[in-house]
């Protein structure tokens, strides 16, 4: 069975050789160099509420986004960025005032619970998973989940001499692949040796991957939520199996995903 699902994934060291003509780079150079071009695009900014007629001010609490506080009281979370010119919604602040249009009363306290909510990670006793998960949500409230229900088949670090700079996640064709955490769609197509991948923004500077997919279900520029299916499972790009490839970076350093992750069931 390992053989089924043992992979060949891009790295940060390892060229591929595209043509007799082209210079080969390596893999973590350009997906940096790819999660920065779509950054450029969202470049971070909001403004103060700007918003005319019936509507009301929201004060953004601790845990919230724009996402859910949208999802909360029924508009549209792209009209709710339009409104107050937030160009990268995963970067709201505590405090942070919303006009939220055609709105006339505020969440009671049971609806911005439900706003807030964030599933609990286990108890894990591996003081390298709890601090990294303590750092992550003491600074962006953010609750990593898998992406796919599965095997794991390789780990983060090195392999065979080589970075490794995610985890891979063995599963069946065209098994749903969802996003682990809220944020914004920066990427959703081929990227060379990782090949259909998506890559989401989160608060923090954080930025989730998911490589070597069938079939891509969102576009560049979407929001997305915490469990959302975003792609199916394949085996495109650099791979000889069906499985997903899954990274957690911090501005583009790569990190242990299994140090964010909860334990698997």
């Amino acid at each position: 069975m390992s053989q089924i699902i043992s992979t060949i994934h891009p790295d940060g060291l390892r060229p591929e050789r595209v043509s007799a003509s082209r210079i080969a780079l390596p893999m973590g150079l350009i997906l940096t160099l790819a999660i920065g071009l779509a950054l450029s695009v969202f470049s971070i900014g909001c403004a103060g509420p700007a918003g005319t007629g019936p509507g009301l001010i929201h004060r953004v609490a601790a845990g919230e986004n724009l996402y859910r506080i949208s999802l909360r009281y029924g508009v549209d979370p792209k009209q709710v960025a339009r409104i107050n010119g937030v160009r990268d919604v995963t970067e709201l602040k505590i405090g942070q005032r919303l006009f939220i249009p055609g709105v006339r009363r505020k969440m009671n306290t049971a609806q911005r619970g439900l706003a807030n909510r964030r599933p609990n990670a286990r108890t894990d006793s591996e003081k390298a998973r709890r601090l990294a998960q303590n750092v992550a949500r003491a600074q962006t409230s953010l609750r990593f989940a898998w992406p796919v229900r599965g095997r794991l088949s390789s780990r983060f670090g090195m392999r065979k001499g080589r970075p490794h700079e995610g985890i891979d996640v063995a599963a069946s064709r065209g098994t749903p692949i969802h996003a682990a955490e809220s944020g914004r769609v920066i990427h959703s197509g081929r990227l060379s040796g990782y090949g259909k991948v998506v890559i989401v923004k989160h608060a923090g500077a954080y930025r989730t991957v998911y490589a070597h997919a069938s079939k891509l279900l969102v576009r560049k520029g979407a929001f997305v939520e915490r469990g959302q299916t975003i792609a199916l499972v394949g085996s495109t790009g650099r791979s000889t199996g069906p499985h997903v490839h899954f990274e957690i970076r911090r501005s583009e350093t790569p990190h242990n995903p299994l140090a964010f992750l909860p334990r698997p069931d």
